[in-house]
């Protein structure tokens, strides 16, 4: 990626347990939602910012009414060496609480993701530099405005759970049997350990998994609705087109156009 940095505006957060590389930001514009970072659940509103680190196993679930969210993320090749001394200070507040901050600080921080959001999304000349420029601001921000906390680690097991369906989600085929496969288990333990530790069966999980990569290619991509479809597993635009109105409400292309929403403000 020869900018490793994504940004995205949507009024649905919902995303089943997963990590990734990537470091995350969501900012709250309006609404709210919980989230679960590590096998902790923390409550995000209004105002509020979650911090989500490289790796860490997190999952967004019961986001309410008319929420909007603008999100981010980059690599850790998008900062030079100095970040990788003050990552895991940065990202060690899980929600940043906009009653925990400094309202100068909260505005400068609110302001910096406007800024970010709009560089991104006009893309004028130098919007890469402008962007670096801003997140690294907000970065020091964070850094030197709150206070510091501790993490769990989150289990190897359930981590390659995540990995393994994240790489193979896109395969209309994947069977619980080969996952289950993948780990040497059993297929009916490997079913009842996946529900204990994900708190989905093995096929919701899929399913959901598959619905929220769909709704980031359509908010994300212009691509048609069909090579959306196949892009995230599903084996027919029909089947795609029933399970996506069922999970979201919404047709998928009734869902691109409502969630072609403004910056946060």
């Amino acid at each position: 990626m020869d900018f490793p940095f994504i940004a995205w505006n949507s009024r649905d957060a919902t995303f089943p347990p997963h990590w990734h590389d990537f470091f995350e930001m969501m900012y709250i514009i309006k609404g709210g939602l919980y989230v679960s970072i590590n096998d902790t659940v923390y409550e995000a509103e209004g105002g509020d910012i979650i911090m989500v680190n490289s790796g860490f196993l997190h999952s967004y679930f019961d986001t309410k009414p008319r929420t909007e969210i603008f999100g981010l993320q980059f690599s850790i090749n998008f900062f030079d060496e100095c970040f990788i001394n003050w990552r895991d200070i940065i990202f060690q507040n899980p929600v940043i609480g906009k009653n925990k901050m400094a309202d100068s600080l909260h505005a400068h921080v609110c302001g910096l993701l406007q800024d970010i959001s709009r560089e991104y999304h006009e893309k004028t000349v130098g919007y890469q530099f402008a962007i670096k420029s801003k997140l690294y601001e907000l970065m020091l921000a964070i850094l030197r405005g709150m206070p510091k906390v501790d993490h769990k680690i989150p289990s190897a097991k359930s981590r390659y759970i995540c990995d393994f369906i994240l790489r193979n989600f896109d395969n209309p085929g994947l069977k619980l049997e080969e996952a289950a496969k993948t780990l040497n288990m059993n297929k009916f333990y490997f079913a009842h350990l996946f529900k204990k530790r994900m708190g989905y069966s093995f096929h919701s999980y899929l399913t959901t998994t598959r619905v929220n990569f769909a709704k980031r290619y359509l908010l994300e991509t212009d691509v048609a609705i069909t090579d959306v479809a196949f892009r995230s597993g599903f084996n027919s635009l029909q089947t795609f087109n029933r399970v996506f109105k069922v999970m979201t409400g919404f047709t998928p292309g009734d869902y691109r156009r409502e969630n072609n929403i403004a910056e946060p403000t």
